[in-house]
């Protein structure tokens, strides 16, 4: 069982992803579902290296060398016809005439995604080039706008300036430029406010969020900052070592989690007004290696309520709610979690304070 949406506009159905490495093949991605609503907000939470990137790198045929969609599928719906994206050639023309110009991409290290040795509008009109029959004239002046849009100062001038001239922010909405430019759309956008404050991160959110309401646009954001998920998010996704353990709306998972690994995640987030006294949380043990991954729960080995039956066969999602679900063991028929209501306790107990989200 998996969360299934009335009208998705890409359908992620159980996709296994491997990379060959020198030392053999490894598993990255083992049976990713997901759907994601037209028009909705979906954000990705997990640890670095829980497969995240990955996951959105699969959608637009962009894993490395040595990376390979095993098994699954995935399906984008454009136009009213469904387009299997992971049985396409990374390199044909099938891929190349939807990345860009029907999903577009914000990569998350703009000085590496940027060539240092264009101007800044010639890279965003690249993708009109490529995509349409327009002339260059043409191609300037809808950069212009868009730069405008973007909220880029003095746009006529701008499109003529390298990237070190641009500060970290305007760099970032330069990329979002780049993939907004041919109007798609989907929109992923993987870390985009790593390396920025959080004045500017606020910024970028605020533009992701104003073109999803305004503009119609489905976006997909990639990120470990719990803070941005809470302002942002229609739907939550949370991962964990190649697997989606929870899925559900931003209230459904920020407020009432079912998993152990996103309770978890949630309790280790410091938050306004919170006890000076009450250290913050922290998730026992190490992430085990994606190539040390057997049967059972990827988090049995750091779940304080580990079962001998979490610990075989494939755990199946289970629903706690409508469009709620969770892949542990530990939901029962009531839709809370036996965990949860563990922790609830032991929470009250300990603090005598209200269990925060």
């Amino acid at each position: 069982m998996s969360r299934l949406g009335t009208d998705p506009i890409l359908s992620i159905q159980d996709l296994d992803v491997k990379f060959t490495t020198s030392e053999g093949e490894v598993h990255i991605l083992r049976q990713v579902s997901l759907d994601i609503e037209r028009g909705s907000f979906l954000c990705i939470v997990g640890e670095s290296g829980c497969g995240k990137s990955v996951t959105v790198h699969s959608v637009v045929q962009l894993l490395p060398e040595n990376g390979e969609i095993t098994g699954g599928r995935v399906l984008f719906t454009v136009d009213g016809r469904d387009q299997e994206i992971s049985s396409m050639s990374r390199y044909g023309a099938q891929i190349r005439g939807i990345r860009g110009a029907r999903i577009g991409m914000i990569f998350q290290d703009t000085m590496s995604s940027l060539n240092p040795a264009h101007k800044v509008g010639r890279q965003v009109a690249e993708n009109l080039h490529q995509h349409r029959k327009i002339s260059r004239r043409e191609a300037r002046e809808l950069v212009v706008k868009m730069f405008s849009r973007l909220g880029i100062p003095d746009a006529e001038r701008r499109v003529d300036a390298y990237p070190h001239e641009f500060s970290g922010g305007m760099r970032q909405r330069v990329m979002i430029a780049m993939a907004m430019i041919c109007d798609p759309d989907l929109l992923i956008a993987d870390e985009p406010t790593t390396a920025l404050d959080v004045t500017i991160q606020a910024q970028i959110m605020e533009l992701l969020k104003t073109l999803q309401q305004e503009a119609g646009k489905t976006v997909v954001l990639i990120t470990h900052n719990m803070g941005l998920v809470s302002e942002v998010a229609d739907d939550v996704a949370v991962m964990y070592l190649g697997r989606v353990v929870e899925h559900g709306s931003r209230e459904q998972v920020l407020k009432n989690p079912q998993h152990p690994y996103t309770q978890a995640l949630l309790q280790s987030v410091p938050f306004m007004g919170m006890d000076p006294n009450v250290p913050l949380r922290t998730i026992a043990g190490q992430t085990p290696s994606p190539a040390s991954v057997t049967d059972g729960c990827e988090f049995a080995g750091r779940c304080p309520y580990v079962q001998d039956r979490c610990l075989t066969g494939k755990i199946a999602f289970r629903q706690a709610a409508d469009g709620h679900v969770a892949r542990c063991v530990l939901l029962d028929e009531d839709g809370m979690s036996e965990c949860s209501r563990r922790d609830d306790a032991r929470v009250e107990d300990s603090s005598g304070q209200e269990a925060r989200t």
